[in-house]
């Protein structure tokens, strides 16, 4: 059986809007370029995100799920002092993030998940589900791959070093890049150097695979409990406080 499609820049207009007569859920890959140390390409965050958030996608047949093109743009200005990293301000990171939703949102989409794939995005991202909420009437929610249960203690138990938090550029990262794009992993210099965080060394494919799968089922189950109802109903903000 054919994969289904699921790249929104891949989709016909027609079924854009069948997608969100279905209740389709669409996840905005939120990420960066910057630099990875001496053995990662600039792309990492990206091409890790991207890649989790398609083959989730995928993975559910029950209901519609897009992928938007990623917002590679993120806010890393404490990267820039080496070279190959991009940063937006943090008003205009924000900025972009509201009118990426917002610009779903008009379109008939009622769930929409910013996945993010950096950690400098995550304060952004962690206080936007009520900005959208509040400010501009958009209802989204933000999650960082590695924090979706139970991608943390999967991290721990297959990493040597890297024990549930993602670093930078350390185990977790080029794992995930020996499976994604070996090609573009120098080995030879996969080892501490400043601007990185963690032990590259201590990384390999077979990592790299059991930690994507790992990504994967999460926000897999994640998606569907957004969709379903389930996930609001776990969050404190959601129950009402009686009078």
């Amino acid at each position: 059986m054919a994969t289904q499609r699921v790249l929104w820049s891949e989709l016909k207009r027609s079924e854009i809007k069948q997608a969100a007569d279905d209740n389709a859920v669409v996840i905005i890959p939120v990420a960066a370029i910057e630099q990875h140390a001496e053995h990662l390409p600039i792309n990492t965050d990206t091409n890790i995100c991207c890649a989790i958030a398609q083959k989730a996608a995928e993975n559910i047949e029950e209901f519609p799920v897009l992928v938007l093109p990623p917002i590679w743009t993120g806010y890393s200005p404490h990267h820039m002092k080496y070279p190959g990293s991009i940063t937006l301000t943090h008003h205009t990171f924000v900025e972009v993030l509201t009118e990426v939703a917002g610009s779903v949102a008009h379109h008939g989409f009622h769930k929409i998940l910013l996945l993010n794939g950096h950690g400098g995005n995550a304060p952004v991202i962690d206080a936007l589900h009520n900005k959208l909420a509040h400010e501009d009437d958009i209802s989204a929610m933000g999650v960082g791959y590695w924090q979706i249960p139970p991608v943390p203690e999967r991290m721990a138990e297959i990493c040597t070093t890297d024990k549930g938090f993602i670093g930078h550029a350390g185990e977790v990262e080029t794992s995930l890049q020996l499976y994604l794009q070996p090609e573009l992993v120098d080995q030879a210099s996969a080892q501490w150097a400043p601007g990185a965080w963690g032990d590259p060394s201590e990384a390999s494919a077979e990592k790299g695979r059991l930690l994507f799968e790992a990504c994967v089922d999460g926000l897999t189950n994640y998606v569907r409990s957004y969709r379903d109802g389930s996930l609001h109903d776990k969050l404190q903000w959601r129950k009402e406080v009686p009078i």
